[in-house]
């Protein structure tokens, strides 16, 4: 009997977490003789990273979040390079009250692993509103909720003018507000500089991001919390958390310089977990974490 998902809701970054999809890598990850062609920035143990699969699963689930998978089995053998990297699912899709918008992949290699997220979405009965087309490119972690009505979109190398403007003419629908702001630099998405954990308190790797970006924060009532670009953020992904309630957070373990600040400033930490493999292949929790429902 087809699951159903009855209840899904998404309006901020950082109320209770209560739904998300993941993907399981498998052995193909570790296929690959040149990690660069695959996007990758090392090669991958597919032993230790689904090491690290289970205890992510693990963690979710011991605070009540349920945990939906997209499914390997239902890849087609004609698209095998989404078995690369679908495991960052965070890039395939954007949740708003009214439903599901799917992305449109920068990435020609990623461009079919959007299909096999809607499938799981479907699946689950969560309704899909949008799909990204045309000239169009957008990828979800290119986007973050400021507050309940207002939406940043990030434009740069994964999302352009044109799949912000789809997107910015379809949330109107739902009474929300769109801004566009640059992409930061030497990331992949808007995510990997910018981190809401509570209405009034964002990270920022300051040294990142437009001077737009803080005036927008600042202009909506949010303080942050600013991080230098030392080993700890750079290389071990100390601020690519994922915040499963205002002020709680489950992060990269290995970093306790970076846990520090944030215990100084309130926030709790739910939890650390090894993530080295996925750091491997150019992301971290948040970059393989789906978000299908908070609380509203």
């Amino acid at each position: 009997m087809m699951s159903c998902f009855c209840y899904y809701f998404v309006n901020s970054e950082y109320k209770p977490l209560k739904a998300v999809l993941l993907y399981k890598p498998t052995p193909a990850v570790e296929s690959v003789n040149n990690p660069k062609n695959v996007l990758y920035l090392n090669k991958i143990d597919y032993r230790k990273i689904n090491k690290e699969y289970r205890k992510i699963i693990e963690t979710y689930r011991s605070f009540s979040i349920k945990v939906y998978f997209i499914n390997a089995v239902d890849i087609d053998v004609r698209y095998k390079s989404c078995l690369y990297n679908m495991m960052y699912t965070r890039d395939l899709l954007f949740i708003t009250p009214g439903g599901v918008i799917i992305s449109k992949m920068a990435s020609n290699l990623r461009r079919h692993e959007v299909k096999y997220a809607k499938k799981a979405l479907i699946k689950i009965d969560i309704p899909v509103i949008m799909n990204i087309k045309n000239k169009g490119i957008f990828e979800g972690a290119d986007a973050l909720w400021v507050n309940e009505k207002l939406i940043m979109i990030g434009v740069g190398n994964r999302t352009n003018k044109e799949g912000f403007l789809q997107i910015r003419d379809e949330l109107k629908n739902q009474g929300i507000n769109c801004i566009q702001v640059p992409a930061p630099k030497n990331t992949q998405h808007l995510l990997g500089a910018v981190q809401f954990v509570d209405s009034d308190c964002a990270l920022l790797r300051i040294n990142l991001i437009d001077k737009r970006i803080v005036g927008i924060l600042m202009e909506n009532g949010i303080k942050f919390i600013e991080l230098s670009e030392d080993k700890e953020v750079r290389k071990k992904q100390a601020m690519n958390v994922v915040a499963i309630a205002p002020r709680k957070i489950i992060m990269p373990s290995d970093c306790p310089e970076t846990k520090k600040i944030y215990q100084s400033y309130g926030i709790k930490i739910a939890a650390e977990i090894q993530m080295n493999q996925l750091i491997n292949g150019g992301g971290g929790l948040a970059c393989a974490t789906a978000i299908l429902s908070r609380l509203p």
